[in-house]
């Protein structure tokens, strides 16, 4: 045995994979649950049956979906806490910890609401902000470690599939629970908050947090001043836009179905499923396409496939037993749907500075439930009022608005991206006091 042969073998081998796959792991485990769980998912179709029972249109039960979706617009404020204020010595797992431990008890207590318009609203509210600093320490981890090995593509494909993953399970499940009494709902939602709790508790080693520091306000400046910066503004201004767009995906095309086509809340919880599930299919296929073209070739395709996902609707009828047909539409628009928004979680990845992980993706993450908001609101608006109840005419609304964002995609600066996943150069980093940096895991 030669000198390098001998040097060679006592090298330590690159352990890159078994530092990733821990972290990984956790951050999947934590955006399925709270995915799973929150009210736009296993509680969407039963808590769209009480508001129908209560009397509700589709617009005001829009109003009722745009309130409950507002704390998640909150992701940038607690990306701040997440990023700058460590709980109980940590940055990441104590916060997730005690998403899962609030979240069970909240869907505790959901269980035993009253039949009242105004507690149940309170009572969605809550759940959903118990779930932000979950799904926020989880996208700090997905940047943190996406950056350092140089995946972002393929933990945003990891993170999208665990995300259509716990939609797809959530919807289905809410389906066939949406005409039983809610406390079976909220017993489904405990087990995969519990294994939320445990994967991050096993699982996930931080190495000791920073003290805190003093000076914590005008570090929030500091950070808030690096990533509010026009190479990150344009990206956001991209995702906003997406989701602004007047949808028909929302409390109409529910009412639509269910009053107009006479589909049950069972029947949609199967479309839901092969919806979601044909959607789990994008990820592999932008798992293998981020590492052969750059990102911005995706985002020109993300326009075009967000414009195409919404033209198979055009051909819904009326409720079959089976319905072959509209499983292939739910199946094929779901599909192009997420396969066009997997670049901008790619994008939300990629422009996040670093120092600032939690801070900037939940950044990204809110402008995104703020596009969602709007265009949830002014879809319903728009099919209640002017279009007269007339869904094609919303479908082709959509999808003509959504190719504008082809300029945004333009103005996109080249450099953050010109290249494919693996390829991109590390963004900039915060500049911090030194009790503030922190180790990366």
């Amino acid at each position: 045995m030669n000198e390098n042969t001998s040097a060679a073998a006592v090298q330590p081998k690159d352990n890159s994979d078994q530092r990733l796959w821990p972290v990984a792991t956790v951050m999947g485990t934590g955006i399925f649950a709270t995915t799973f769980v929150q009210i736009q998912g296993l509680g969407y179709q039963p808590i769209n049956h009480i508001l129908e029972q209560m009397g509700l249109d589709s617009n005001q039960a829009a109003t009722f979906m745009t309130w409950t979706i507002l704390p998640w617009t909150l992701k940038g404020f607690a990306g701040l806490l997440v990023d700058g204020c460590p709980l109980l010595g940590s940055r990441r797992r104590a916060y997730l910890l005690a998403s899962a431990f609030t979240g069970s008890l909240l869907w505790l207590a959901m269980g035993l609401y009253p039949k009242s318009y105004g507690l149940l609203l309170a009572s969605c509210i809550g759940m959903s902000l118990a779930l932000v600093f979950g799904g926020t320490a989880s996208g700090g981890l997905l940047v943190e470690a996406g950056q350092r090995f140089g995946v972002t593509g393929r933990l945003s494909s990891v993170r999208v599939f665990a995300q259509n993953f716990g939609a797809a399970i959530g919807g289905w499940l809410g389906g066939q629970l949406a005409e039983k009494a809610l406390g079976w709902t909220c017993a489904a939602a405990l087990l995969p908050l519990s294994c939320m709790f445990i994967f991050a508790w096993v699982l996930l080693k931080e190495p000791p947090a920073p003290p805190r520091n003093p000076d914590f306000f005008k570090s929030v400046g500091r950070q808030l001043k690096n990533v509010l910066r026009w190479e990150i503004l344009v990206p956001a201004l991209l995702i906003f836009f997406i989701q602004a767009v007047p949808t028909f995906r929302s409390t109409s095309l529910y009412q639509y179905q269910t009053k107009v086509l006479n589909y049950d809340d069972k029947a949609l919880g199967w479309l839901t499923l092969a919806g979601y599930g044909a959607a789990l299919l994008s990820s592999g296929v932008y798992a293998w396409w981020c590492r052969r073209f750059s990102l911005r070739i995706s985002l020109f395709f993300t326009v075009f496939l967000t414009s195409l996902s919404a033209l198979p609707y055009l051909y819904y009828t009326a409720y079959t037993p089976g319905m072959p047909r509209t499983y292939l539409i739910e199946s094929t628009g779901y599909f192009l749907l997420y396969l066009g928004y997997l670049p901008l979680f790619d994008l939300a990845a990629r422009t996040t500075p670093k120092g600032s992980e939690a801070l900037g993706y939940s950044l990204m993450l809110s402008v995104w439930n703020l596009g969602l908001m709007a265009g949830g609101k002014m879809g319903p608006m728009l099919y209640e009022g002017i279009l007269h109840k007339n869904m094609n005419q919303l479908i082709w609304l959509n999808a003509i608005i959504t190719l504008a964002g082809l300029v945004l995609v333009w103005l996109i600066p080249r450099a953050l991206v010109a290249n494919r996943d693996g390829k991109h150069p590390p963004t900039e980093e915060v500049v911090m006091p030194r009790t503030q940096v922190v180790e990366e895991i």
